[in-house]
């Protein structure tokens, strides 16, 4: 029951360039590769199967948000110093009322 914080500053840097503390993109603004803004990066999750960013201000999208995979092929360019990244949603991920083939649930 315990919170235990850490001053950012106290943190080591990172080891390499595809290393980030959460901190370092939460509030980062997401952009597609054409420059067009997306939204904002608002939290890092991992639920067991690999990372995700939760993006927030997508227009379009019911709630507002989606859950982007953190791969290089999602999220090709992260820049810190920037502050941006530059996402690339995968097929569907906008679209989740249908499947891969474009082609509307019964």
């Amino acid at each position: 029951g315990t919170t235990l914080w850490v001053d950012r500053a106290a943190l080591p840097p990172a080891e390499d360039e595809d290393t980030f503390y959460h901190a370092d993109l939460i509030g980062l603004r997401a952009d597609r590769a054409d420059g067009t803004p997306f939204g904002t990066v608002r939290a890092v999750h991992d639920f067991g199967a690999g990372e995700m960013l939760e993006i927030a201000g997508v227009e379009g999208v019911a709630g507002g948000s989606v859950m982007m995979p953190f791969t290089r092929a999602a999220v090709p360019v992260v820049d810190v110093a920037g502050g941006k990244v530059v996402v690339d949603p995968p097929a569907g991920l906008l679209d989740p009322g249908k499947p891969e083939g474009g082609e509307e649930e019964a």
